[in-house]
């Protein structure tokens, strides 16, 4: 009686871990996926967001929609903080740029990006200086120069504060002992929108975020932050390191992450979601290669790992520029 009791419990307790594993393996959103991105309309992260929501419509990857929400200000702040408040919520992702990733400790915001739930990256981008088509700066050399002799009047518009972007700026000043002056806005679109309107000289922009102004030749991209030169439009554009400045290089990851505590269910779903994006025809021709951007996908595990290098990295990069004590 007593061996037929023990394999009776024996049988429970296996039923009950296969059902939990089917459980975990079966898990779809049952409702729709609100796909937060931390900037306004028209940058990369919103680009990044749509291509990804678009394709796996396209594709059935999901049950359900994934609806993409732009919730910008305080320079990603106010979109972790709102992510922050849906912990265990599996209905929930955000883009998360490398840049708003150390923004949060450069700028000591109550929400972390180690508060967060990694869940995968899609992609690496570099990032490049523009001036609109009639700037009196047609090259490097002219900007910096003008940034010596004229200190603090030469403008750089970047989106957000604490990011790649300032970071840029920042390893700019030091580096080139130019004073130029950062002007910070809430997303790439609206410094396009500065540059093209004569309001500040120059933009710092994701190939991503310029390729169309540069293809019609509003804006002429004048030296990357890049290890090496880019492709296409951008083929004939120097490095800062080509320049003599090889201290000046800057490479932003475009991953995606969850609330805290999302379930390990809804974090394996997504992986495999974005896998899938990442495979399609559409994604590599339309968003990787247009858009110049570096095809790569890591799952949760190796996005976190990546990102937690990374962000000590920059804080350090920050540290020595002077702009963190």
């Amino acid at each position: 009686m007593k061996r037929l009791a023990n394999l009776l419990l024996v049988s429970l307790i296996l039923a009950l871990l296969t059902t939990s594993i089917a459980s975990a393996a079966d898990w779809k959103p049952t409702r729709d996926i609100e796909f937060v991105v931390p900037s306004a309309a028209g940058g990369g992260s919103d680009l990044n967001a749509r291509t990804i929501a678009d394709l796996a419509r396209k594709y059935g990857l999901s049950p359900t929609p994934l609806m993409v929400v732009n919730k910008p200000g305080g320079s990603g702040a106010v979109a972790f903080s709102y992510v922050n408040t849906k912990k265990g919520d599996a209905h929930t992702l955000m883009v998360l740029h490398s840049g708003q990733a150390v923004g949060a400790y450069v700028n000591d915001w109550r929400v972390k990006t180690e508060d967060l739930t990694y869940i995968g990256t899609v992609a690496f981008d570099e990032l490049t200086l523009g001036v609109r088509k009639d700037s009196p700066y047609k090259d490097i050399p002219s900007l910096i120069a003008a940034a010596k002799e004229n200190p603090g009047k030469v403008t750089i518009g970047g989106s957000q504060r604490g990011n790649s972007d300032h970071l840029c700026f920042e390893l700019m000043n030091k580096y080139t002992e130019g004073e130029f002056t950062y002007v910070m806005f809430n997303s790439s679109g609206e410094v396009m929108s500065a540059v093209l309107g004569g309001h500040v000289d120059v933009g710092i922009f994701n190939p991503t975020e310029c390729i169309g102004q540069v293809e019609a030749g509003e804006i002429i991209p004048i030296v990357t932050f890049a290890a090496k030169r880019l492709g296409g439009v951008f083929a004939d554009v120097p490095t800062f390191g080509e320049l003599g400045y090889p201290e000046i290089q800057v490479t932003e990851v475009r991953a995606i992450a969850g609330p805290p505590d999302m379930p390990a269910e809804a974090v394996k779903f997504y992986e495999e979601l974005l896998l899938k994006v990442t495979e399609t025809e559409e994604w590599k021709r339309d968003y990787i290669q247009r858009n110049l951007l570096v095809d790569t996908y890591m799952n949760a595990a190796d996005t976190q790992a990546y990102f937690e290098d990374m962000i000590d990295l920059n804080i350090r990069t920050f540290r020595e520029v002077g702009y963190i004590k």
